[in-house]
Order: C-alpha cells, then structure tokens, then sequence
C-alpha cells in the first residue's frame, strides 16, 4: 500500500510517496540524515543545493562500489562452485 513518507533536512522538509517498509524507509532516510549533518558545516559556504548534489554523488558512489563487489562476489561464488563440482555431476536444482 502506497503511503507518504516526509524527510527534513535542514529547514526544508520533502514528501515521498511509497510502499516500501518503513524500516526501510527509516534506513535511507537516515542515511541522508547522516550525510546531510556531515555536510552541512559548508552549507553556507557552497550553499543548500551543492550540499544535495554532494549527497548525492557519495551515495551514487557508495551504490557503484556496492554493485561492483556484489559482481565479484558472485563471480567468486560461481568460481568456487565450479571448482567444488568439477568432475561431479552437477547440482541438483
């Protein structure tokens, strides 16, 4: 069931409309939190929006590097079951 979810950040405050879980939701919403204060010292500095654009190059960064170790992982899991049923035949699915 979809439902609106508010994020604030700073004194602006943002509207979502979702159907994930809320502890999910809690989990990102967090997460930006966490960036934001991180941020945020050089608020008046680079100004609100250059704030938001660093969020969010760091957590497209963090999503890239996650991807990619998955891929490795996975290749590793293929490799290491290859060589376990090498000469067998096989798994049984």
């Amino acid at each position: 069931m979809k439902r609106s979810v508010s994020l604030d950040l700073g004194e602006k405050k943002y509207t979502f409309i979702t159907s994930d879980p809320q502890e999910l939701v809690d989990q990102v919403f967090s997460k930006i939190t966490e960036m934001y204060d991180s941020l945020k010292k050089n608020e008046e500095e680079i100004g609100y929006e250059k704030v938001l654009v660093g969020i969010s190059v760091n957590l497209a960064h963090d999503l890239v590097r996650s991807q990619n170790e998955l891929l490795r992982l996975k290749a590793k899991y293929e490799e290491v079951l290859s060589e376990y049923f090498q000469g067998r035949d096989g798994v049984e699915k």
